[in-house]
């Protein structure tokens, strides 16, 4: 993600000019590069061309690494990058300060550097991470979480709050702050859940489960109970909800909740559609029971999530 590598390389030389104008010393010895595996450009998300500042093999005396987010097939990027992988492992865990942003974090756990610990990372791409890496604990509400040695940051747009982030840590809350500022971003950034975009794992190869994916969304506005989605499926209960979580990560029930939510999430977005008449266009009779789940899965109330996005 060409935005994220030269996003913080941005918010770090903001912080270089801030201190500089107030002749505080605080970010001067550090020296920001940008490395790619060999040393030569590569291409970023998008056709950018990334140019770098040396090879990851003359990086070894850094204090901090950042890694950026992979937005290309993840299972095939960690089987190409290997080397990369393993540098990422060979570096001292005591002396090294290492950082993910978003899909990042893929490549941290697949060096072995997050293993006990607390992680955050894309939700959407939560199901894969969970069974890449099931022993690992993500704290997906949370857009930051710092380990000490280790910090990993949430969804795509994350880098820069991971940027302020580490400039905390390397120079203090005070220029933080101020280049926070200058980004016009908060210092403490509040929890991603309401940015969660639900996307339905859909390649899992179960047919019966994406049969039954499809009669959810398909009648999702309904009242349905696990009886009817039974009968839907063709399966016993037991059968069903084993199948749908291993292709899913999601019991039945759960699933229909997120479905239903996500479409209540696009009535709140329009104008003039009342909490009542939206609770029920997605399969709620009682309001009260649709804003409890509503809060649950959002982490917003449908009020303060209609005047966070709705249209302007």
């Amino acid at each position: 993600m060409t935005s994220a590598v030269y996003g913080q390389a941005d918010a770090f030389a903001i912080a270089a000019y801030i201190s500089a104008r107030r002749a505080d010393p605080c970010w001067s010895r550090n020296d920001v590069r940008i490395a790619t595996p060999d040393g030569e450009p590569v291409q970023g998300y998008g056709g950018h061309t990334i140019h770098p500042d040396c090879a990851v093999a003359d990086a070894n005396d850094s204090g901090v690494i950042l890694i950026p987010p992979i937005f290309k097939d993840i299972e095939q990027t960690l089987a190409q990058e290997t080397a990369l992988v393993a540098w990422l492992a060979s570096l001292p865990a005591r002396s090294t300060l290492r950082a993910s942003s978003c899909t990042g974090a893929f490549l941290l756990a697949e060096a072995g550097v997050l293993a006990g610990r607390r992680v955050t990372t894309n939700p959407a791409f939560s199901t894969l991470f969970t069974q890449r890496y099931p022993a690992l604990r993500l704290e997906l509400d949370e857009r930051i979480v710092d380990d000490g040695m280790v910090i990993c940051a949430g969804a795509t747009t994350s880098y820069l709050y991971l940027a302020i982030h580490v400039i905390d840590r390397l120079a203090g809350h005070d220029l933080a702050v101020a280049t926070a500022k200058a980004l016009s971003i908060d210092r403490h950034p509040d929890s991603q859940r309401p940015y969660f975009l639900f996307i339905a794992p859909r390649d899992h190869g179960d047919d019966k489960v994406l049969m039954l994916q499809t009669w959810i969304e398909a009648h999702h506005d309904k009242s349905i109970g696990l009886d009817d989605m039974v009968a839907a499926a063709g399966m016993s209960v037991r059968n069903l909800n084993r199948r749908f979580v291993a292709a899913t990560g999601l019991s039945p029930r759960q699933y229909l909740r997120r479905v239903r939510i996500e479409a209540a999430k696009r009535l709140l977005e329009r104008r003039g559609a009342t909490l009542d008449r939206v609770a029920g266009a997605v399969g709620y009779g009682d309001t009260r029971a649709f804003v409890r789940a509503f809060c649950e899965v959002a982490g917003l109330s449908p009020g303060q999530y209609r005047q966070r996005f709705r249209e302007s």
